[in-house]
């Protein structure tokens, strides 16, 4: 008994613990509870009711979805999937004047060229309910066509690639009259030589028995007449090319590029579907005479680009290298004396190269101070190395006129050693004109005998007498103008007298007044226009 109290006393606690927490809640909340659990219960059924309806509903969708799964099945169980060139056979189920319709099982259906099934005769063997056999040439979406061969399949490939601009693939079997007959996969067709390629081809034999890339550019009837064009294809390759090197490029650049093309002004390189102009002045800073001096076909350079005008690009050698003309003509002085080699010679005068690069021109007036040159050729010879004097320089034209008659010793500052007025010289005729006769007295001394003293003393000369040696008297001598007059040797006594009042000492006062309607003959002469530079000559400004 007392075991049985002490329990219950050691329950009572919890007894009234719970009582307690029973207490501390709210009675708004213990009678809300009560009457939510029936609300609870009734929830619970309805989503189970929903729940059953829900998957009655989707085991009839999924009846109903296996059924026409089925039936597509059933439907597209005779549709088989084909290929172009594949082999098949069907039943004809109509013949038209142009095709036979055959079925090749579902509901796909095909035709054929009637003509491609007819013998020889042009009558067709086959009736509605036979089996036609062939080799599917055409296969679409939309459409499938039968042909009799494999022959006919390419053929309609080839029609296909005709219509579409579609490269076909040919081998080159053999060369006839004006082209080259071709294989594409065992029809034969031909190419024009013009279409064979875009650039000028010595030999057409190297393209036997090599296989090219071609375009169908025309196909007519029904495949016998098929024309192809490797041309057309180079041509295109090399437009999508040359438009995107033009968008690469830029004035400035340094591309490589290779020869292509040699003319008489240039070289042509390619840079990549482009061909730009490399001219020949563009080569170097000095002189070329030829591009195949510095270039060779095939070769491989680097040029820089100097203009770009549309598709047209112009490069340059010498713009990648310092101009060595600026040196030279800041360090030129006019006076100074150099050495140069003679390039060539033109009418008005040498052209000569002070280093290479530089050129400077001896002007033909400026070649020789004894004698008067009609030709440079006479006086120098390219190659020829020839000391000469720096007259002027003209940096901003980059011109330079050079001299060498100013090395030369000038005769007139020791004439008084070689003549005086009433000596009898020995001369040589150097040229008859219709006013006197020029005589050489020597090397850069000429005097002028004029036709009115040698009709005093009945004498006369022509241009046969050129060359001959004659024995003159001074009369006059001009250092101021450098001109001396002579006489002949047995005139009458008065005009020698009158030559000896009116000489050296008084020649230039009353003597030259007195015979000036005579010895002043010199005054008929006019300059040979041929010692003055000519107006297109570069140096003419010098």
């Amino acid at each position: 008994m007392e075991k049985d109290n002490e329990i219950r006393e050691e329950e009572m606690p919890m007894a009234e613990e719970v009582t307690i927490e029973e207490k501390s809640v709210p009675a708004e909340a213990v009678e809300t509870e009560e009457k939510e659990e029936p609300i609870k219960s009734d929830e619970v059924v309805e989503p189970e009711l929903e729940e059953i309806e829900e998957t009655e509903d989707e085991t009839e969708d999924n009846d109903s979805d296996d059924d026409y799964d089925e039936m597509l099945e059933k439907s597209l169980a005779g549709i088989t999937d084909h290929q172009i060139g594949d082999k098949v056979t069907g039943e004809i189920i109509n013949i038209t004047d142009s095709f036979i319709f055959v079925t090749l099982g579902g509901k796909r259906d095909a035709y054929a060229d009637k003509s491609e099934f007819a013998d020889k005769t042009g009558a067709l063997k086959y009736k509605v309910g036979d089996n036609l056999s062939g080799y599917i040439s055409k296969y679409s979406d939309t459409e499938t066509c039968i042909s009799r061969s494999l022959i006919g399949v390419n053929l309609h490939i080839l029609r296909e690639a005709y219509d579409q601009k579609i490269p076909v693939a040919g081998k080159v079997i053999s060369m006839i009259k004006g082209g080259l007959l071709v294989d594409v996969s065992g029809i034969r067709a031909f190419c024009p030589l013009s279409q064979i390629s875009n650039k000028m081809v010595p030999d057409y034999k190297v393209y036997l028995s090599n296989d090219f890339d071609f375009r169908v550019i025309d196909f007519s009837e029904k495949g016998k007449n098929i024309v192809l064009s490797r041309r057309a294809i180079l041509e295109e390759a090399e437009k999508q090319q040359k438009e995107m090197t033009l968008s690469k490029i830029q004035i400035g650049d340094i591309i490589t590029g290779k020869v292509v093309r040699l003319t008489n002004f240039g070289a042509f390189i390619d840079i990549g579907g482009l061909e730009g102009l490399l001219h020949i002045s563009e080569f170097a800073h000095r002189r070329v005479e030829s591009p195949s001096d510095m270039v060779n076909i095939g070769e491989d350079v680097e040029a820089k680009i100097i203009r770009l005008k549309g598709d047209k690009v112009s490069l340059s050698f010498k713009a990648m290298t310092p101009d060595p003309t600026d040196l030279v003509l800041a360090e030129l002085e006019e006076g100074s004396t150099i050495k140069c080699r003679v390039l060539r010679n033109l009418p008005f005068g040498s052209f000569v190269e002070i280093q290479p690069g530089v050129e400077g021109l001896i002007p033909i007036s400026e070649m020789d101070r004894n004698r008067r040159v009609v030709n440079a050729n006479d006086i120098l010879k390219p190659g020829d190395i020839v000391e000469v004097q720096v007259l002027k320089v003209r940096p901003a034209e980059r011109k330079v006129s050079l001299s060498l008659k100013a090395l030369q010793p000038d005769p007139w500052e020791s004439i008084d050693d070689v003549i005086r007025v009433n000596d009898v010289i020995d001369g040589v005729i150097e040229n008859v004109a219709n006013f006197g006769t020029f005589i050489k007295i020597s090397e850069g001394v000429t005097g002028l005998l004029p036709n009115s003293k040698m009709k005093m003393a009945n004498l006369t000369y022509t241009k046969e007498n050129i060359g001959e040696t004659v024995s003159v008297r001074v009369s006059r001598v001009d250092i101021d103008s450098r001109r001396i007059s002579l006489e002949p040797t047995d005139m009458p006594e008065t005009e020698k007298r009158d030559s000896r009042d009116g000489g050296r000492d008084g020649g230039r006062d009353g003597g030259r007044d007195r015979d000036r309607g005579r010895d002043n003959d010199w005054q008929s002469y006019k300059h040979d226009k041929k010692d003055e530079v000519d107006e297109d000559n570069p140096f003419n400004a010098l």
